[in-house]
């Protein structure tokens, strides 16, 4: 069962095996019925099974003296076990002795007190607190549950044993108790699945909601026998009732140890719901819906008044669940936007109020730097060029950052003109020449001279500059990066090639997302944000062209972007001026 933990105990494990083989035992016995005498005798494998999950859920209680929330919840689960399992003594006495055993007897208040028990015993799991509106969604859907459940039961057992006729009413009222106890123990499992229970309960309760749905099913069956008379003691059904507590023995001993002093004993870690959990209530709709349909189908009309009053009820439980949801999701929605304003207000106004003090101290050191203020000793200036190159830094993230916000807020505004790629790329290459001289790198264009593109020409020499500025960075010393740009069809194609180290396959697109790089270490050897590509692929969309990378590792990468070409004689001619 995925999710599941076991305790590392050897001996849990041995008493899981041992489980195992009694299972085992008892099913040889239901198809081979190797033990003699009546076949109601059988019943005597139940006990043993009860024995060891009340063994089982009395040392988790033991193991949980840490928390007393978690002890009181295995104390009663505890009680509810200890009460089947004087009842299956009870019965299997009663079959023992008598050739028709009396009913009710003794055994069926403690088969009874077991659903009143099991379930109390799950309101003692300690849960979380959620908002009002949670609470309603989980009631509601808790209600679908039972009543899309429930329905199966009234088909089945509980409304033919209401109409049955019985010795006493004392014997009617009991059996009718039996089916009403499955609606509890459907409320119960309900309970279980939907609330927010401790991470450190999740392999238990998981297990224990499988052992109470094996006996919901149990019930059904052996009630919808007795009803039509096919069911007697023994029966491979009672196999059933042996899975339900083997679950449940396998809950407890799943159950992790905390002792005393323990930091998870205050419970304070919570397990969502998981999606799937989610859409219980909505499949119990379409069980119960095709049961009724299938149950009065040869009715004319379907006058049945219980058919009309479940589909109303289960109708208007699913609609009231769909209108909080929908409510949720436009207070969510309403929500992020409001958190999306705060986020993008704070950056702005973050960023403009950091970037004028960094402009006066980046003009302070630019000017102790040319020594205007005075000649600097050797490791002042050193000093100096460090603090320059780190303010500059600071000063090319902002700006970044600020980028950033523009383009999720839709502000980034672009002046587009027609221009000639040529200057872009003689302007982008004079911004990096001067890095690429002190990395003895070379850098080479290969541009068709008659290439004019519509654009915005600072944001183009922006994307140009980075994308030449990280080849200079990541290539080897000696070696060129190309820059070239080529007509394609209706766009300008432009290329940047490298031979430096490559990318991997599998980090080929990601290093398109924001503060994502090759290599973590390169933000600290490398300098940069992260920020770089994404901003250039965004400036590239905004203007309605692409942006990717082919790379093949220690053979160097390419990156290629596309433009649209300006069209017309007048927008060249335009561009020619604008270049001379």
């Amino acid at each position: 069962m995925r999710g599941i933990s076991w305790p590392p105990s050897t001996r849990s494990r041995g008493v899981v095996l041992a489980l195992g083989g009694y299972l085992f035992v008892y099913l040889s016995w239901q198809f081979l019925h190797w033990l003699p005498g009546k076949q109601q005798l059988g019943q005597a494998f139940l006990v043993p099974m009860d024995l060891v999950a009340l063994a089982a859920a009395l040392l988790a209680a033991r193991r949980c003296e840490g928390s007393s929330e978690l002890r009181s919840f295995w104390l009663a689960m505890s009680a509810a076990v200890a009460s089947e399992t004087i009842a299956d003594v009870l019965l299997f006495a009663n079959d023992a002795a008598y050739a028709n055993p009396p009913f009710p007897s003794p055994a069926d208040a403690f088969f009874l007190a077991f659903y009143v028990l099991l379930f109390y015993a799950l309101l003692r799991v300690p849960v979380a607190r959620i908002t009002r509106t949670a609470r309603l969604r989980t009631l509601l859907d808790g209600a679908t549950i039972v009543i899309g459940g429930g329905a199966v039961v009234w088909y089945l057992v509980l409304g033919p044993t209401a109409q049955a006729e019985s010795a006493t009413t004392l014997a009617k009222g009991v059996s009718l108790a039996y089916p009403i106890g499955d609606l509890v123990l459907l409320a119960g499992l309900a309970t279980v699945l939907l609330r927010q229970s401790p991470i450190v309960l999740r392999t238990p309760l998981l297990l224990i909601a499988c052992g109470m749905l094996v006996s919901i099913v149990a019930d059904l069956v052996y009630g919808y026998g007795t009803l039509h008379g096919t069911y007697t003691g023994g029966d491979p059904i009672d196999t059933l009732y042996v899975l339900e507590f083997l679950f449940f023995a396998l809950a407890a001993l799943s159950q992790r140890a905390i002792p005393r002093g323990d930091p998870i004993a205050e419970v304070g870690e919570w397990r969502q719901p998981t999606v799937r959990v989610n859409w219980l209530p909505y499949i119990t709709v379409p069980i119960g819906f095709g049961l009724l349909i299938g149950v009065e189908w040869d009715k004319p009309f379907f006058p049945d008044l219980s058919l009309v009053l479940i589909i109303t009820v289960i109708g208007g439980l699913v609609a009231a669940r769909q209108y909080l949801a929908l409510r949720e999701l436009a207070n969510a929605e309403a929500e992020l936007r409001e958190s999306e304003r705060v986020k993008d207000e704070f950056i702005s106004v973050v960023g403009h109020e950091l970037r004028t003090p960094l402009t006066s101290i980046r003009g302070s050191l630019g000017l102790l730097q040319a020594g205007l203020l005075g000649e600097l000793s050797g490791d002042a200036a050193e000093m100096v060029d460090l603090a320059v190159a780190n303010t500059d830094r600071l000063v090319r993230l902002i700006n970044d950052v600020l980028d950033i916000e523009r383009m999720d807020a839709g502000r980034m505004t672009l002046e587009v003109v027609p221009v000639k790629v040529s200057e872009l790329v003689r302007q982008a290459a004079q911004i990096v020449q001067m890095t690429a001289t002190q990395a003895k790198v070379t850098l080479a264009v290969e541009v068709e001279d008659d290439l004019v593109v519509s654009v915005d020409p600072d944001r183009v020499i922006q994307v140009l500059v980075n994308l030449l500025g990280n080849a200079v960075k990541f290539s080897d010393r000696w070696s060129v990066v190309t820059v070239t740009a080529v007509c394609d069809r209706v766009q300008a194609l432009f290329a940047i090639n490298d031979t430096g180290r490559g990318i991997p396959v599998g980090l080929q697109e990601t290093i398109f997302e924001r503060f994502r790089q090759v290599d973590a270490s390169d933000a600290r050897d490398k300098g940069g944000s992260g920020l770089g590509l994404p901003i250039a692929r965004g400036i590239v969309e905004h203007h309605g062209g692409r942006m990717w990378v082919r790379s093949t590792l220690g053979g160097g990468s390419t990156f290629s972007f596309t433009l649209p070409l300006a069209s017309g004689r007048a927008s060249r001619e335009r561009a020619e001026r604008m270049t001379a």
